[in-house]
């Protein structure tokens, strides 16, 4: 059974921009959703507005703060406004770096932002998805869930956890909740595309488009799939880890390290 989400409302953090844009886009003129986007930057948000129109609206808050969660679904409940669907899409990628080097405090802000913002905003948000039929949580993971990548301990931690929560609170309920997620590969959002390095590494060539990733995974949540990998490199890395949980990953960072490119240069 797919979801008719025609004049229904979705919730969709990390909608200002890259993937979550992508999605709101998607869902709201493939679909005809009306799309509530989360984010922290209030003059994207407002571009966001621009081009996706009336169906589109915002709040501004950081998706890490839990108070923030709550305050938006107090929000709702006030105006009578009961989302069929969570998209739990915001996140933060750093720059590929030694395990070791990695400061212990910016592997505290990529599981809050990764990770505990998808805890929070399921917690504030399932009373009120429940006044629907059929609600949802979809959750955007990683490829480096399915196979942990060298230079991403945190980013790569984080996303791990993801899934584990994801899959078990999929596990949980029979009682009419729908729990997805989506596993892409290297995507060139601006996450990825601030690293200068980047720009003369040559990923580019098997990183997917946020448009594509993204009309992928609005697809994948309308037909109810619980698992979506997108991207070449991220069904590779798939096959590799659940066939080779050892060598596969290793394979992966063989390649990387062979690469001779520049965003590797502080790992390898």
């Amino acid at each position: 059974m797919k979801y008719d989400l025609h004049d229904k409302y979705v919730v969709v953090s990390g909608a200002s921009g890259g993937i979550g844009f992508g999605i709101a886009k998607a869902l709201i003129t493939v679909y005809g959703a009306k799309v509530i986007g989360i984010g922290r930057n209030a003059e994207k948000l407002q571009k966001a507005k621009a081009v996706l129109g009336e169906s589109f609206s915002y709040e501004t808050f950081d998706v890490s703060e839990k108070d923030g969660w709550k305050r938006f679904a107090d929000g709702l409940a006030r105006r009578e406004i009961f989302p069929i669907l969570l998209v739990n899409n915001a996140g933060m990628f750093p720059r590929f770096e030694k395990t070791v080097n990695v400061d212990s405090e910016l592997v505290k802000r990529v599981l809050e932002v990764n990770f505990l913002s998808v805890v929070y905003a399921t917690e504030a948000m399932l009373p009120l998805l429940k006044n629907n039929r059929y609600p949802g949580v979809y959750n955007v993971c990683s490829s480096a869930a399915l196979c942990s990548v060298a230079g991403t301990a945190a980013y790569s931690a984080s996303k791990s956890a993801l899934r584990a929560y994801t899959e078990a609170l999929a596990l949980e309920n029979t009682d009419g909740l729908f729990v997805g997620a989506a596993y892409p590969g290297v995507t060139m959002t601006d996450l990825f595309r601030n690293d200068e390095r980047v720009k003369t590494s040559g990923v580019e060539k098997i990183a997917s488009s946020p448009e594509k990733t993204a009309y992928k995974i609005a697809k994948a949540i309308v037909g109810r799939k619980r698992r979506k990998v997108t991207g070449f490199d991220a069904a590779a890395m798939s096959w590799l880890a659940r066939f080779f949980p050892i060598a596969g990953p290793r394979l992966v960072a063989f390649v990387m390290k062979k690469s001779g490119a520049d965003v590797f240069s502080d790992v390898f």
